[in-house]
């Protein structure tokens, strides 16, 4: 990510109840932190990752035995032979080829067919959605992890942070966890953290509660990792937040935006034009930062407390449009990755049905459902009263 990069929109957003540099520089200096080995890491962490602008779920798992597949996608299609083949019909894209190591050792699995019943197939409609785990008639103003963490015992430091950009919203851009009442600061720039070790020049937003209570969060001393992680923004997030675990202090939810280089989701997700261009690199930073993280969790010891899950507005077309790209379609497939995961293909594969712009398969997992497996399962709590309805928990977890 260019840590030049500002422009209007990014102006308004720091507006948004920001700390500002004094804030920053008394909440997050530096201090002596005791060596990792020496504050084991107990605390259950979700890890959710933003996949920005709806990916294709088609060709990150492919069904390479159905007949339309190349039909569908005449220029698109991947190769049978190219990819990283899970059972006799279905094969992951090469570009995850770093995550095989986790799906061998059983501790990923694939959600397939996982989505919102009812969606507009618009961005920001149906990302609001996501955030805030509302039906497509209703308007919440509180975001899902909000209402679930208000109901449980809270962090005495943070509630969350954000790496890298969220919300569009100017009011208020805090994403999943809207509603200024929990203590979350988020970080658009997450590379500039790792290479300055100073995080008041990472462009931090915060909500109130987290200006408030920010004096009691303190910025870890980096620690030295056998592990290695590419030098990109998701990379980076992903080894902060290594680096908060490792010294004890990191907040019970991480969430991680993983877009394009240069910003622009076209060139990573929102494949509507030359997909093949942009969907592997896209796929090869998401699967080589997960493979870097689990990793680095296993390495001090905190990957059977740690919970990773991907997710996204919507998900791709099944045909390809007829600028060797797609455009918006329904259900995704989504990744679950930790060491309490249990590994395997959950859902059913997505049917390869033409559509004529947008659209595709109706999903056959509510992604509420798998929040609702987040706060039972992995938090403990009883979701009632978070959703509309209730959604029963999947069988994802071992604990």
């Amino acid at each position: 990510m260019n840590p030049s990069r500002n422009n209007a929109t990014q102006t308004s957003r720091r507006n948004f109840i920001r700390g500002a540099a004094g804030l920053a520089s008394a909440a997050f200096a530096q201090a002596a932190i005791p060596a990792w080995a020496q504050a084991a890491p107990t605390q259950k962490l979700l890890v959710l990752v933003y996949l920005k602008g709806g990916n294709d779920a088609f060709n990150t798992l492919v069904p390479f035995t159905d007949p339309k597949y190349k039909s569908l996608r005449p220029t698109i299609a991947l190769a049978r032979e190219t990819l990283l083949h899970l059972n006799e019909k279905q094969g992951m894209h090469p570009a995850l080829k770093s995550l095989l190591p986790s799906w061998q050792a059983g501790d990923m699995a694939w959600l397939q067919g996982i989505g919102q019943a009812e969606i507009t197939n618009q961005h920001y409609r149906d990302l609001e959605m996501q955030f805030t785990g509302a039906a497509v008639d209703e308007f919440l103003d509180d975001g899902w992890i909000t209402r679930a963490l208000l109901k449980q015992p809270r962090n005495p430091q943070l509630d969350a942070i954000a790496f890298n950009d969220l919300d569009i919203r100017e009011a208020d851009p805090m994403g999943p966890f809207r509603g200024d009442k929990l203590r979350v600061l988020q970080l658009q720039q997450a590379s500039i953290w790792v290479a300055t070790r100073d995080i008041a020049k990472a462009d931090t937003i915060a909500t109130t509660p987290a200006k408030n209570n920010a004096t009691k969060f303190v910025q870890p001393n980096f620690i030295t990792l056998n592990s290695k992680f590419s030098a990109d923004a998701f990379s980076d997030a992903l080894y902060a937040t290594v680096q908060m675990v490792a010294a004890g202090i990191a907040p019970p939810v991480v969430h991680i935006t993983l877009n394009a280089a240069d910003g622009d989701h076209h060139h990573a997700f929102d494949t509507h034009w030359d997909q093949l261009k942009h969907h592997g690199t896209a796929l090869t930073r998401l699967s080589e930062g997960l493979s870097s993280f689990r990793t680095a969790m296993r390495e001090i010891g905190a990957w059977d407390s740690t919970l990773v899950a991907t997710y996204d507005e919507f998900g791709r077309s099944p045909n390809e449009n007829n600028n060797q790209g797609t455009h918006h379609g329904w259900s995704s497939a989504h990744l679950l990755l930790g060491g309490s995961v249990k590994g395997g293909l959950h859902g059913q594969p997505m049917p390869l049905t033409a559509v004529p712009t947008v659209g595709g398969p109706e999903p056959v997992i509510d992604t509420r459902a798998l929040y609702s497996t987040i706060i039972e399962n992995w938090w403990g709590q009883n979701p009632q009263g978070i959703f509309n309805q209730r959604f029963r928990a999947l069988d994802l977890l071992k604990v």
